[in-house]
């Protein structure tokens, strides 16, 4: 077990000592997970459907076959732009910051993307690391899709997936300033960044699958990244279905 002696390494207390179980409680009914059974219940009005929102979130679903079709670059380039893209400056009591495409406490913005590709039109398969300051991809390895079934559990049903989308933190970029609260902030920001990558895929007609079960030495080695100070926290599989 780890010791904690200051605030990342009570984040790491947690991270490192969290892996994938060996085994798996039993399902709990449905019937069983209700909250507050006994109290009283005021139905609420049904909710409006006819808006593009909503119609988005109702055909989002977790995809686990893909299609071997090739993604158009610019499918990729929108995705990642929904992920973390920057879209401006705010200016909040007379600072500035920088604004993007999903929230982060402070303005941080601790993640990182890497993308794991093929048959992407225009682009050689591989690894890569995303820059949202100037929205460009830097190449990392060979390493594609196929190459991270084994760290992904053998979870095979990404195979044919065009893109492997990596959500990585540098925690003390928000635990700087958060404190061992920072490492909260990362886990939520990992889960906006999802949201929003899951949904462009929906509306570029293509699917998605969340993953939050790896061996996460395997993930972090094959990224190039320590494991500790920056380390994968999710990962999105996006392609045809």
């Amino acid at each position: 077990m780890y010791q904690a002696n200051e605030p990342l390494e009570l984040a790491l207390l947690y991270h490192l000592n969290s892996p994938v179980p060996k085994s798996y409680v039993k399902r709990v009914p449905a019937t069983e997970l209700r909250y507050m059974p006994e109290a009283p219940f005021l139905e609420l009005p049904k909710a409006p459907g006819d808006n593009p929102l909503t119609e988005l979130l109702r055909r989002r679903y977790s995809v686990r076959s893909f299609e071997n079709k090739v993604m158009p670059l610019t499918s990729l380039a929108q995705l990642l732009d929904a992920g973390c893209g920057v879209n401006g400056l705010r200016q909040v009591e007379g600072q500035f910051y920088e604004g993007r495409n999903s929230p982060s406490a402070g303005g941080l913005y601790p993640m990182e993307i890497f993308v794991s590709t093929q048959a992407v039109a225009d682009l050689t398969p591989g690894l890569y690391h995303y820059e949202p300051r100037g929205h460009g991809l830097h190449r990392v390895s060979e390493a594609v899709p196929t190459d991270f079934v084994e760290p992904l559990l053998q979870q095979d049903y990404i195979v044919n997936a065009n893109v492997l989308f990596f959500l990585t933190s540098v925690f003390m970029r928000s635990m700087g300033k958060y404190g061992a609260r920072g490492y909260r902030f990362a886990l939520l920001e990992a889960g906006h960044q999802a949201e929003n990558i899951c949904l462009m895929a929906v509306q570029l007609g293509l699917g998605s699958l969340c993953l939050g079960g790896f061996y996460d030495m395997g993930i972090n080695a094959m990224l190039g990244i320590d494991g500790q100070r920056h380390a994968a926290l999710y990962c999105v599989a996006v392609g045809s279905y």
